[in-house]
């Protein structure tokens, strides 16, 4: 506590360390508050003191004044003022905490795991199975009706390039070749 044209009495303190523990209680996070008061030269206004609070409080520094015609009066519109401060940080604080997006919705999107499938889009099921021997697409056809497979990746032995063979919405197997 710093006074700057003011004596600054027990009473004086005692009575802002007070005022300034009444406050505190409002947030849980606040660091030490620093209380300097002054005497206002002005001649055109009743208020004749002035009381500066400011503190460290989730790491945002809040300020406040308050002004009075006493110095008690001015601690007392000081910290009036700092409470209504502290309390508006807590809620936007809190709000945010609230409203803050879950961490899987905040990494891009929910991780799906493949056992579960996602209604927005079709169901896409990977399986890793090795091209096997070179066959002519007659022979992956066999193979595919054999297996009831409704697609077969294989590699062409006349073209040597991979094909796939599946079964169109007509029934009819279709064969894709690179172009």
């Amino acid at each position: 506590m710093r006074g700057r044209g003011i004596r600054l009495t027990d009473e004086t303190r005692a009575h802002a360390v007070e005022r300034v523990s009444r406050t505190a209680k409002f947030f849980d996070r606040l660091g030490d508050v620093d209380v300097r008061l002054t005497r206002v030269k002005s001649h055109d206004s009743d208020h004749r003191f002035r009381a500066e609070l400011s503190a460290r409080a989730a790491g945002q520094l809040v300020r406040a004044t308050g002004e009075g015609d006493t110095v008690r009066r001015s601690v007392d519109a000081a910290s009036d003022h700092f409470e209504r401060r502290l309390r508006r940080l807590s809620q936007r604080l809190s709000d945010r905490r609230r409203h803050r997006p879950k961490p899987e919705v905040r990494a891009g999107g929910p991780r799906r795991r493949s056992d579960q499938p996602d209604e927005r889009y079709p169901s896409i099921s990977r399986v890793r199975r090795p091209v096997g021997k070179p066959m002519t697409p007659e022979e992956a056809a066999i193979l595919m009706e054999e297996e009831g497979e409704a697609v077969i990746l294989f590699s062409n032995v006349e073209t040597g390039d991979l094909n796939v063979l599946y079964r169109s919405a007509g029934g009819r197997l279709e064969l894709i070749e690179p172009a």
